[in-house]
């Protein structure tokens, strides 16, 4: 396995921070042994809206084709978010150590991660990005402010 000696940059849209911080911070005070690299991920995010998110960026909603460590074969899943599971066989929580490592990279770029049930380190690379659903609510965060003033 090739170290990776600099992380690589990552994107995520505003939704998906939005919703990941929130996720991420009720799993720390759970407990959830994942949730501080999810949340460490989170703070070094490069945020934009979801409709500028460029088409070569790993994202929650999209399938996503990677490979793992130096594996020959390439593997592929629809990244979801944790609450979103239908526990579907080609569903992967983005909130799982290789849900996290894959969040925000770009087309080529490799990320290491440990899988923390086995203490095991990884490198994943992604190969490839198929399709991807774009949700972009009306924001609500306006409408709360002014409904706890």
């Amino acid at each position: 396995m090739n170290a990776v000696h600099e992380l690589p940059t990552i994107t995520v849209t505003t939704r998906d921070f939005d919703r990941l911080a929130d996720y991420g911070i009720d799993a720390y005070l759970r407990g959830d042994s994942h949730a501080n690299f999810l949340l460490a991920e989170l703070r070094r995010a490069t945020l934009c809206s979801p409709r500028a998110l460029p088409t070569e960026v790993v994202s929650v909603n999209c399938r996503v084709f990677y490979r793992l460590d130096d594996e020959p074969g390439i593997r592929g899943h629809f990244l979801v978010h944790p609450l979103d599971l239908t526990d579907r066989a080609d569903e992967l929580s983005v909130a799982s150590p290789l849900g996290t490592a894959l969040l925000g990279l770009r087309l080529g770029d490799r990320m290491p991660f440990c899988d923390n049930c086995l203490g095991t380190q990884h490198v994943v690379t992604v190969e490839g990005i198929g399709c991807r659903f774009v949700d972009e609510p009306v924001s609500m965060r306006g409408v709360l402010a002014r409904l706890r003033a």
